[in-house]
């Protein structure tokens, strides 16, 4: 099991890098939310990729669909450069209706966003792969042109996780172009469901199951009981269904939340594992945090 940081406000970790980077985590994620008060996602971590050595730099997740792939490829690959091939992209259809507002246009409908999400992956990996791009009759419309630089690091590409918290089109879409497939705050019997689900979809299509990596993102609530974690999980599902996520996305209880001290949080971490979670990402908001869970809870992690 390795363990990634999820940072949805991450002004905390200003000149921590050194720390950071000695942390067991293996991968630090910022999140896409461009009416949120907060850097850029791939501009900070270009910055963050000149004050690390070895952590892994990704979003959980980029909304696709206020992203030129063309400009999203140019950062992503930069990152990874600059990183010496630590990007991972985290891609997602994107959720809140507030995000869409700075662009000036209004959010599409889901069916339309699965489109624009499959699209800009196919056009990302020709763009990372290939001396040049020719699509036509996409929303993005390409038709031809010269080598395009900088290419990563990393071959055939960055990883491309696709933010999946259900079955249905989404999790077939990720099946068909995606690295691994990322959850957010379900609990382990609700990704055992899922990882079922996968199994089913890469059957249908010729894949390996395991060739899907599974990761998953979880809430932190150290010290708080059951009935603390459960109202935190209905306190974020409250809002996330406020700013447009779905309610079957969001079924969100105390088995997303790692709480109590860090022999419970242990025992949680071994059920994720259990059900196949290769990754387990922790919304972390400080550095007290960040250096408690790593030395009490990954240093006797599974």
């Amino acid at each position: 099991m390795e363990f990634g940081i999820v940072a949805t406000n991450q002004g905390w970790l200003d000149g921590h890098w050194e720390l950071l980077d000695g942390t067991r985590f293996t991968a630090l994620y910022v999140v896409d939310h461009p009416s949120f008060p907060i850097p850029d996602p791939w501009t900070y971590l270009a910055f963050v990729a000149a004050r690390t050595r070895r952590i892994r730099l990704g979003t959980h997740v980029t909304g696709a669909a206020f992203h030129h792939p063309t400009e999203l490829a140019k950062q992503i690959a930069t990152v990874d450069v600059l990183s010496g091939g630590r990007a991972t992209l985290g891609i997602g259809t994107a959720y809140e209706h507030q995000d869409f507002a700075p662009y000036g246009f209004p959010m599409p409908s889901a069916r339309v966003r699965r489109e624009i999400l499959e699209e800009t992956i196919i056009l990302l990996k020709s763009l990372w792969t290939r001396e040049s791009t020719a699509f036509d009759g996409l929303h993005f419309c390409y038709e031809g042109g010269a080598a395009f630089a900088p290419k990563p690091v990393q071959h055939p590409h960055p990883p491309i996780i696709v933010g999946v918290n259900t079955p249905g089109a989404l999790l077939r879409l990720a099946v068909r172009h995606a690295t691994g497939i990322n959850t957010w705050q379900l609990g382990p019997a609700q990704v055992a469901a899922l990882r079922a689900a996968l199994a089913g979809e890469c059957e249908s299509s010729g894949r390996a199951p395991d060739s899907v990596r599974l990761t998953a993102d979880v809430l932190l609530a150290r010290g708080a009981d059951e009935a603390g974690a459960r109202t935190l999980a209905a306190e974020i599902a409250a809002m996330a269904r406020s700013w447009g996520r779905s309610a079957a996305a969001t079924r969100w209880d105390a088995a997303g939340v790692l709480f109590g001290d860090a022999a419970a949080m242990r025992e949680q971490v071994r059920q994720f594992a259990a059900v196949g979670v290769s990754e387990l990402s922790v919304a972390i908001n400080g550095v007290d945090d960040l250096v408690w869970f790593s030395d009490n809870v990954i240093a006797g992690a599974p």
